[in-house]
């Protein structure tokens, strides 16, 4: 069986919706701008286990960290953390 190809609609739609996902548009003030992150698959499985244990969002562990290397490098913590 082969899969049906993807329209362009299809994917069009899927971005909008994807843009206007409300939880990450209250975190911020401004724009939102995407990152990809290669983890390798310990670190991935550890970041998964932490969000999971601590019932926290890995992108909240992620933005925790963030705001921990800026403190370090001397900058103020602006990443918004979900509680």
């Amino acid at each position: 069986m082969t899969k049906k190809p993807t329209s362009l609609s299809d994917v069009m739609a899927r971005k909008a919706a994807t843009a206007a996902t409300p939880s990450l548009a209250s975190q911020s003030d401004g724009e939102i701008k995407t990152l990809t992150l290669r983890l390798p698959i310990a670190v991935h499985d550890q970041l998964r286990e932490m969000a999971f244990t601590g019932r926290v969002s890995q992108h909240s562990l992620l933005m925790e960290a963030m705001n921990l290397l800026f403190e370090r490098h001397g900058k103020p913590p602006i990443a918004p953390v979900s509680p």
